[in-house]
């Protein structure tokens, strides 16, 4: 075979150049600690590393969403908190006004103060999240949970519950409907009691029940004077926000004994006979937190005939029922708050080990790495230093 000039330039430029290819591919690999640079250095590995790469970019996906429900539930446990601290205020102040001895100027006192409480509880209640959501308004994230005011408090959002995925099967709730923190913090059975007024003459006891068991809702949340006037009997409503008392209109009597009365769908049995101007004070109580304590404010303002010790006995039993809903909800927060740690310690587990997966997969052995380096350079010298020899050959060298 016949070797030209061409060849030789040829073969030389082909050699250096591919041992520059390598060099600068080893140099990459060093600057980049990674032994796969495109998927042809490993096809099967680099797959595997974008599966391995997928996964822990779906994992760290899950870790902001924990962090994020982490906040919303430490805000949610912060805020059922701040709900026990105001109804334990309302129970001692409520236990501080059955004194006996207050005068009404006293009362009134406590019933400016536990207006204030009133507005902090609603306040609580609307309460927005770093993104401006209302917290308690179910999926109507947007629109203010109650509205209204004093004696008018009504829900206005939805029985929805939030949720954030935080791992590949776990939806973690972040809200709770505020209807079932502040809306229905009693059942209704028990919620009525009837008081005998204190100025009454005749031995009558009264005694009262919903008819049916399961009263209207609406009929809920209210204060009644009920008085005997000789021959039937009358019945008034004290009204928060309202200064004169409503006379209720139908009352249906049916003489006894015992006699019985009926209105607004609750039915009080009379035992006994009640002299003229005798009178009886009803208290029905309502689901809705903010309906009770606007009764008990009512009632420090403007006793009724029973005396202020109705409106105590009313408030502390209310209380304790609003307690014990907050506590159910604060428990339910606490075990989410514990399974997101436990979550958060699973995902980090998993992290690592993506991690430990990818840097096998991927990785480049430096020193192996720096000694291939070296062993290259030196034989892009060596083909440097050859091609000079060869490309300097002629046969005029040899001519004498």
């Amino acid at each position: 075979m016949r070797i030209t000039s061409n060849m030789i330039y040829d073969r030389g430029i082909f050699s250096i150049q591919s041992l520059w290819s390598n060099i600068l591919h080893a140099q990459q690999e060093i600057g980049t600690e990674r032994r796969i640079l495109t998927p042809a250095d490993d096809p099967i590995a680099a797959a595997r590393a974008l599966d391995v790469s997928q996964s822990r970019s779906i994992n760290a996906q899950y870790q902001t969403n924990q962090d994020y429900s982490s906040d919303h539930l430490k805000l949610l446990e912060n805020r059922l908190a701040g709900m026990e601290e105001i109804l334990q205020y309302v129970r001692q102040s409520a236990v501080a006004a059955g004194d006996g001895i207050l005068e009404q100027s006293q009362l009134n006192s406590i019933a400016t103060d536990m207006r204030s409480q009133f507005d902090s509880l609603l306040t609580l209640a609307n309460t927005r999240d770093a993104a401006g959501d209302y917290l308690f308004s179910g999926y109507r994230a947007d629109t203010q949970p109650f509205q209204g005011g004093y004696g008018n408090v009504y829900y206005a959002g939805d029985q929805g519950t939030r949720t954030m995925q935080v791992s590949s099967t776990r939806f973690m709730p972040v809200s709770l409907p505020g209807s079932d923190v502040f809306d229905k913090t009693r059942s209704l059975e028990g919620a009525i009691n009837a008081f005998t007024g204190e100025s009454n003459s005749g031995g009558a006891t009264a005694s009262v029940a919903f008819d049916p068991v399961q009263a209207d809702p609406a009929n809920t949340g209210r204060r009644y004077e009920v008085s005997f006037n000789g021959t039937s009997y009358d019945v008034i409503e004290y009204q928060p926000g309202n200064s004169a008392p409503v006379t209720v209109s139908p009352v249906t009597v049916t003489a006894g004994p015992p006699d019985t009365i009926e209105f607004n769908g609750l039915k009080m049995e009379v035992s006994g006979t009640p002299d003229n101007g005798d009178s009886f004070e009803v208290f029905v109580a309502s689901k809705n937190v903010f309906d009770n304590m606007a009764i008990f404010i009512d009632t420090l303002e403007r006793p009724g005939v029973s005396g202020v010790i109705s409106g105590v006995k009313f408030i502390i039993d209310n209380a304790d029922c609003a307690l014990e809903s907050s506590l159910r909800a604060r428990a339910q927060v606490g075990s989410q708050m514990i399974e997101l740690e436990q979550l958060g310690n699973l995902t980090s587990d998993m992290d690592l080990q993506y991690a430990d997966t990818l840097s096998r997969l991927q990785d480049c052995d430096l020193a192996e790495a720096y000694s291939r380096l070296t062993q290259l350079q030196t034989n892009l010298e060596a083909a440097q230093l050859s091609f000079m020899k060869v490309s300097g050959l002629s046969l005029f060298n040899y001519l004498q």
